[in-house]
């Protein structure tokens, strides 16, 4: 089976637009992604980029378009929960190490549909621990231990590692995807990438 690494932080709308298209894309083309949980904040430090909100604010027409451009990915794929949050940017540090434990404990998905619904669906400010854990423990998971174990030194040296290791491999944002050694950036890759299966 072909196996996609997906670059994934749940700051990107576009990482979540893609996260929920995913089960089914697996299933149309019988491939697996693997997640791989990095920090989009330090990969546009590291690679010089800035979010789209910063680099197109003085581009109207880019920085219009790139809403136009996600309303047609929404409809498209029925994503009729998907709102923006009036609290982004939000920092998404411990949720991006909570991420690590999930997948180190095994239930990353359940743990990524989770913050996802809180980022991108429910509008809450998961930035805060408080609103964080109960939104956790509202999924029926452990946010507590959840959250207690992403001060584990080795679970933000793996956060660091995957970054800087994303962006040495060519890496400038979220959603990047690697497939047989090729780079695919944002959403629009997933209609290209069957070409490359």
């Amino acid at each position: 089976m072909v196996t996609i690494k997906f670059l994934f932080d749940i700051a990107s709308p576009n990482g979540y637009l893609c996260h929920k298209v995913i089960p089914d894309y697996e299933k149309k083309y019988s491939v697996r992604f693997d997640y791989e949980i990095c920090l989009l904040g330090g990969i546009h430090k590291l690679s010089n980029n800035q979010p789209p909100m910063i680099s197109n604010a003085n581009i109207p027409n880019k920085f219009n378009y790139f809403d136009v451009e996600i309303k047609r990915f929404v409809k498209l794929h029925k994503l009729t929960k998907f709102c923006f949050n009036p609290n982004f940017p939000i920092n998404t540090l411990t949720m991006q190490r909570g991420a690590l434990v999930a997948q180190q404990d095994g239930f990353l998905i359940d743990y990524i549909n989770s913050i996802a619904a809180g980022m991108w669906e429910d509008k809450k400010n998961m930035g805060d621990a408080e609103v964080l854990i109960d939104h956790l423990n509202k999924s029926g998971l452990k946010g507590e231990k959840i959250i207690e174990k992403t001060s584990d030194p080795e679970v933000k040296q793996k956060l660091i590692k995957n970054t800087e290791d994303a962006v040495n491999a060519g890496a400038f944002g979220v959603p990047t995807f690697f497939l047989n050694n090729q780079i695919f950036w944002g959403k629009e890759a997933l209609r290209e990438m069957p070409e490359y299966f």
